[in-house]
């Protein structure tokens, strides 16, 4: 009788924790802007061009020594990709699947045979002649794993971090 009732306290401990998390959300949507001083187009083919992301990003061989690069032979348009390989990062791409010249670059991230998957907007906005608003925008879909909705907290706040010090890194890229 006491094992059927420790099991029973197990069971409606996992339930509540599964429960509960179906009140969270299952998206994460992080923005994030910096101001560059470089004309949009300057800045819009910089960050179009997959082979300049391994000078900025913050995915690296600092990060993970044995990380390789590879490109397709499509660049600075729709269906573009940089592919990635680490031991420690894992296996992934990024493609462009939105392109519009001087205004918005959308890809989506995608690693591990799609065990984690996120979608990224750049849009770019001119100040003036010489000066761009680069906008980041992040976002992803945890779905229905509970464990990972209660994660959407830390996923964000990561992000936003990451995003910032992307920016940062491309600013400083740019104005080299």
């Amino acid at each position: 009788m006491k094992l059927f009732k420790v099991f029973l306290i197990i069971f409606f401990s996992i339930f509540t924790v599964v429960m509960v998390s179906r009140f969270f959300p299952h998206q994460y949507h992080v923005e994030r802007t910096i101001t560059i001083n470089k004309p949009v187009s300057e800045t819009f083919a910089y960050l179009s061009n997959y082979h300049n992301w391994e000078q900025w990003s913050l995915w690296n061989k600092s990060v993970d020594s044995t990380l390789y690069y590879f490109y397709n032979k499509t660049h600075d348009t729709i269906g573009a990709r940089q592919y990635f390989y680490g031991a420690l990062l894992g296996q992934g791409y990024f493609e462009t699947i939105g392109y519009k010249k001087d205004s918005s670059l959308q890809f989506i991230l995608s690693v591990n045979r799609s065990e984690r998957t996120a979608a990224g907007v750049f849009t770019f906005k001119a100040l003036n002649a010489n000066t761009t608003e680069l906008h980041w925008i992040d976002s992803g879909d945890v779905g229905g794993n509970p464990i990972k909705r209660y994660m959407i907290p830390f996923v964000t706040k990561t992000t936003a971090t990451t995003l910032d010090n992307g920016l940062a890194r491309i600013k400083a890229e740019l104005e080299k």
